[in-house]
């Protein structure tokens, strides 16, 4: 698994995107998104707000984003994905406008009121980039949907943003049967942009590089952040001369904190943190 500043291997989730385009049988997305969680989504929108609708996707959210704004850009990094939109009779709205990228790659100076995230493949450290991206580009708020899929990123999101100035609300949102998903909203109004994005660096889910030397209090950090993250194993990185003083770092760290929860495995090219399976778990 590659390593990178989106917390998650974008290559191989975008690849997968394109791949789904061309399956017309499936609307992309459908299985996460319902009724209660678009109705959750659209009371979070102001009247009269320009709303940037970041992976747009098929336009499965796009036609419930225009009726709620007075101007939308759907903006998604798969062509396929964009053929299909573009080919629904959403896309004839004068109110919408289709951008092929990602949220780095729109200009800084452009201004929306509001935006509103997917389900992005984006985990761990490469949520808290995505909402600083959005926020030095958006007024007002940021809305993302997460899955409520044991992983917490949602609540170490909250954390991280809570921390750094923005006022953060979520909420779970239950459907028919077990859907289930998460509102996050972060409000703008007393933030301010000097974060540079490094104080997070250990909260990378799954796989994460620790600098060299390795900072004061690092192991409990990651040990502290991996039992609330629900993975089942992160892969700390770092230069050969220290993975031995992080691997026991960690090991003390684990034995400290860990309650018997997760032990601790030298790798090759690093340390792996990996949770203990509990009765009756496969």
């Amino acid at each position: 698994m590659a390593t990178h500043d989106f917390g998650v291997p974008l290559e191989s989730a975008l690849a997968r995107r394109e791949r789904l385009a061309d399956d017309y049988a499936h609307e992309y997305g459908a299985e996460r998104v319902f009724p209660e969680l678009t109705g959750a989504v659209q009371s979070e929108i102001p009247g009269g707000s320009r709303v940037l609708e970041v992976g747009a996707a098929t336009g499965l959210m796009t036609g419930p984003l225009l009726e709620s704004s007075a101007m939308l850009t759907a903006l998604e990094p798969s062509a396929g994905m964009l053929r299909r939109l573009l080919a629904k009779d959403v896309a004839s709205s004068e109110k919408l406008n289709v951008l092929r990228g990602m949220t780095e790659d729109l200009p800084r100076d452009v201004a929306y009121d509001v935006a509103v995230v997917t389900f992005t493949p984006r985990r761990g450290l490469g949520l808290m980039k995505l909402l600083l991206e959005l926020a030095i580009r958006v007024r007002h708020r940021v809305v993302m949907m997460l899955p409520e899929d044991g992983s917490m990123d949602w609540a170490y999101l909250s954390r991280s943003a809570a921390a750094q100035g923005f006022d953060v609300r979520s909420r779970i949102v239950r459907g028919e049967g077990a859907q289930r998903a998460v509102v996050f909203v972060a409000e703008l109004a007393n933030w301010t942009p000097t974060f540079t994005g490094e104080e997070t660096w250990a909260a990378e889910a799954r796989e994460t590089t620790v600098p060299a030397p390795p900072p004061r209090g690092v192991a409990t950090r990651l040990v502290r952040f991996f039992l609330l993250s629900g993975d089942r194993a992160l892969l700390v990185h770092t230069d050969r001369e220290w993975i031995d003083r992080i691997y026991g770092n960690l090991r003390t760290a684990a034995h400290r904190l860990g309650g018997g929860e997760i032990t601790v495995r030298r790798e090759e090219d690093g340390v792996m943190l990996i949770r203990l399976p509990r009765t009756g778990e496969e």
